[in-house]
């Protein structure tokens, strides 16, 4: 006996599909499809601004080789890296460990968090350059912040391949996944702040990397004090 001859023998009572029935069913699925559409619109419109990556819109253009970047593309990636590198300076010098790991690094050059606040400190300050070159040291050293901070200033900078290589194998990456709950928030931190801190930043002149900006032994306090008057 087949399957097929097991089902022929079945008899099954199934109740009628009134007209009633259907149109209620399809009261509830029009229902249902509404709930839907709104649920889409809601979520479009008070959409989160998340974190910007390789695969953000921005950056796409920039990315695919010989892809349809042009100047509008460029300036959309490059307002979204400016600030999404400017809110992350002032996430990192707002966290309460800032002024801590600044004077460690002031009286032990080389630990990897107070060398990512210092960069980040001067490139709030505008120092670009020099904050440059403590990102790459503190990158080298495991600082998943400051891989991601080299990809943001290497977008800024037009190096798309240098960039993603800063956020793949250098672990920017990871910064995104740890701070996926903390979206970019710009505080205004970096006003004025060339003048209030330039006393506090020695430079030197080294014969390999030129010019390099040190930490003063008043800048954790100084940092320390704005921290307090921003809250």
């Amino acid at each position: 006996m087949t399957f097929a001859d097991v089902l022929a023998g079945v008899e099954l009572d199934l109740p009628a599909y009134t007209l009633a029935q259907q149109e209620e069913d399809d009261r509830q699925l029009h229902l249902l499809i509404a709930a839907a559409v709104l649920q889409r619109e809601v979520a479009e419109n008070l959409r989160v601004r998340s974190w910007l990556v390789p695969a953000s819109s921005e950056c796409t253009a920039l990315l695919i080789e010989d892809g349809p970047a042009d100047a509008a593309d460029r300036d959309r990636a490059h307002e979204r890296a400016a600030d999404d590198l400017t809110a992350l300076c002032e996430l990192v010098i707002r966290h309460s460990d800032a002024e801590e790991s600044l004077m460690t690094f002031v009286e032990t050059p080389g630990e990897s968090q107070g060398a990512l606040v210092f960069a980040c400190l001067l490139q709030l300050c505008g120092y670009v350059r020099n904050a440059r070159f403590w990102w790459a040291f503190a990158a080298g050293a495991g600082s998943n912040t400051a891989a991601y901070c080299l990809f943001l200033d290497g977008l800024l900078l037009d190096r798309a391949e240098e960039a993603v290589h800063c956020y793949e194998s250098l672990g920017g990456a990871d910064f995104i996944h740890d701070q996926s709950d903390d979206p970019p928030h710009y505080w205004g931190m970096a006003m004025g702040m060339s003048r209030e801190f330039a006393q506090h930043i020695e430079q030197i002149s080294h014969e390999d990397f030129g010019v390099i900006a040190l930490p003063g032994p008043g800048l954790p306090a100084n940092v320390g004090r704005r921290q307090t008057s921003i809250r």
